[in-house]
């Protein structure tokens, strides 16, 4: 492997706690850097690799819009919440370590991947992704919600070689691209040789510095107020908006631009979005289009002027996450005669960020509970964890907002963002590992103000997460089988159990010290403990994904808790 690629790599598994051998955490490192591409979501290692048969493909991925899906139930979830449209990728990966081409090994994941589509496949599937055939043909059995018709396939060939130019392994790529399309199965079918300078590149993406340069047709500053340190009022044509700021310089749509926003977007044909479309669609309104349009608001860490340019790092998109997805959406109907308006603000201070994002959305009624990023629970829950954080020797971060602690440089297996920290709630405190595992989403959702309930102890929440980033830690230095991170929910909920019912016997005040103490030495009679648990609840971490989502493997490992003395 390649000097810089062995250090990207290496970096990768302290920072996730990589949990695996080498092989199997290198499957895991290029599909994060696959994943980042298509959304901002936090992953688990264990939820990008799977165990079992392996018919030529090292990772099946899907995501609506930018949202990452992982199990039939929840897209099932989320196609009945919604009636709008969603932008469906599919993606495939193969993971080669080899610093040299195969041109063998590019026709056979091209061939399995082929194979999977097919109405009667020849391999043998593994559970996950006999589970990830299932979510793909529910996508085709809701195809009228789908953008566009049909999803998009994307299939990767990670190799650690470099670069070539190889008559005969890049007629294997567009062979095999062809033979993909063929399928008929997809709208955009795309087959990319990622070698490792595209490895590098995907990398450093995945969590770099946003910058933009974006063209003017004339700014104004703001007047001066305080904890804002720039603002400015921007006309801009809707075409250099788009290719500026809601793109990339690949012309990829960006996908973490809407983390501060509080509203997914609706779908085209919701009144509001239809009206705007309608407008884009009409030559004599699309003049007009920035006077009708209330505009877009965006928050970066630097604004800075310069001629008829501003540059722009580390932003997001605050308000008008409706209006750049339609102008997205309709692309092709954007031309420079289309104008918006743009409001720029320079600010880092989390309190104004919230009133920024609270007011600007206030004005399109949107309802209280929506502002997830500015529930009162949250703020408490950040300066609890901070306060707690700093005498801590294994201090933990609770990341109200997408990338607040990238310019810490704080590793990612100690940040627990608000859809991360529900889970570890919900496993340890509601003792429903099946929430955290199987309906993440519905967390954050219909149950957000149980799971951040007014008055719930902060420590309950600190408790959960500590424990979480412990058993990772441990499982990444191989003092528990990595297999065990996919039981890892049920492994929170078995030791809530275990500790409530000793701690007085463990000479603890409470069950959240027996919890912390249970998770936190590599040896001693504490680790003894929960190496004893852990064996006696889940004896074989080779548990199958249907077995792992039933109910009864809860109750199971319930009932094996009060059989330990």
């Amino acid at each position: 492997m390649h000097l810089v690629t062995k250090s990207y790599f290496d970096t990768f598994c302290k920072d996730f706690g990589a949990p695996f051998d080498e092989s199997k955490n290198f499957e895991a490192f290029v599909n994060y850097c696959a994943f980042a591409r298509y959304t901002g979501d936090s992953i688990e290692v264990s939820d990008l690799v799977y165990e079992g048969a392996d018919p030529g493909i090292d990772g099946a991925l899907l995501f609506l819009d930018d949202r990452a899906v992982f199990t039939p139930e929840e897209l099932e979830e989320i196609f009945q919440s919604s009636r709008r449209e969603y932008t469906v990728t599919i993606v495939f990966t193969q993971a080669k370590r080899s610093t040299t081409w195969s041109k063998q090994e590019i026709d056979s994941f091209v061939a399995a991947i082929v194979d999977f589509l097919s109405e009667t496949p020849a391999q043998p599937h593994s559970p996950y992704l006999a589970e990830f055939k299932t979510m793909f043909q529910k996508i085709f059995e809701n195809i009228g919600r789908i953008r566009g018709g049909l999803p998009d396939i994307h299939a990767y060939f990670f190799s650690a070689a470099p670069d070539t130019e190889a008559v005969e392994i890049n007629a294997a790529f567009q062979v095999g691209e062809a033979a993909l399309k063929k399928m008929g199965y997809s709208n955009e079918t795309r087959l990319i040789m990622a070698h490792r300078e595209i490895i590098h590149e995907y990398w450093l993406a995945a969590d770099g510095p946003m910058e933009a340069k974006l063209a003017t047709i004339g700014y104004a500053p703001f007047p001066a107020a305080p904890n804002i340190n720039n603002a400015y009022v921007a006309t801009v044509t809707a075409r250099s908006f788009i290719d500026a700021i809601l793109k990339d310089h690949t012309g990829s749509p960006r996908k973490k631009l809407f983390e501060e926003n509080v509203r997914d977007f609706l779908g085209v044909d919701v009144d509001v979005n239809s009206e705007i479309a309608e407008t884009l669609s009409d030559t004599d309104k699309k003049p007009r289009f920035g006077l009708m349009n209330n505009g877009v608001t965006i928050v970066a860490s630097s604004v800075r002027p310069a001629g008829q340019e501003i540059y722009i790092r580390d932003f997001q998109i605050v308000n008008g996450c409706q209006t750049s997805n339609i102008l997205i959406s309709l692309d092709d109907k954007v031309d420079n005669s289309v104008s918006l308006m743009i409001k720029l603000i320079e600010a880092d201070e989390p309190a104004i960020i919230d009133d920024i994002v609270r007011a600007t959305n206030r004005q399109s009624k949107v309802e209280d509970a929506q502002f997830i990023s500015t529930l009162t629970a949250l703020r408490k829950l950040e300066q609890y964890f901070n306060a707690r954080g700093a005498t801590e020797p294994n201090r933990i971060y609770f990341e109200r907002r997408k990338g607040q602690y990238k310019s810490e440089n704080v590793v990612p297996v100690r940040i627990f963002d608000v859809r991360e920290t529900a889970r570890c709630y919900s496993a340890m405190v509601m003792m429903r590992p099946d929430y955290s595992s199987r309906y993440p989403n519905r967390l954050t959702g219909d149950l957000l103000n149980e799971v951040f309930a007014p008055g719930a102890h902060e420590d309950d929440y600190y408790t959960a997460c500590y424990c979480q980033y412990r058993l990772k830690i441990l499982t990444s230095n191989k003092k528990f089988d990595g297999k065990y991170s996919k039981l890892r929910w049920h492994i929170l909920t078995a030791a809530s159990k275990y500790c409530g019912l000793k701690y007085k016997d463990f000479g603890c005040k409470s069950k959240n010290e027996a919890l912390y103490n249970l998770f936190s030495t590599n040896d001693t009679i504490w680790f003894e403990r929960l190496d004893t648990l852990i064996k006696a609840v889940l004896p074989n971490p080779d548990i199958s994904r249907d077995l792992l989502k039933s109910p009864p493997l809860t109750n199971t490992v319930l009932s094996n808790v009060d059989t330990l003395k």
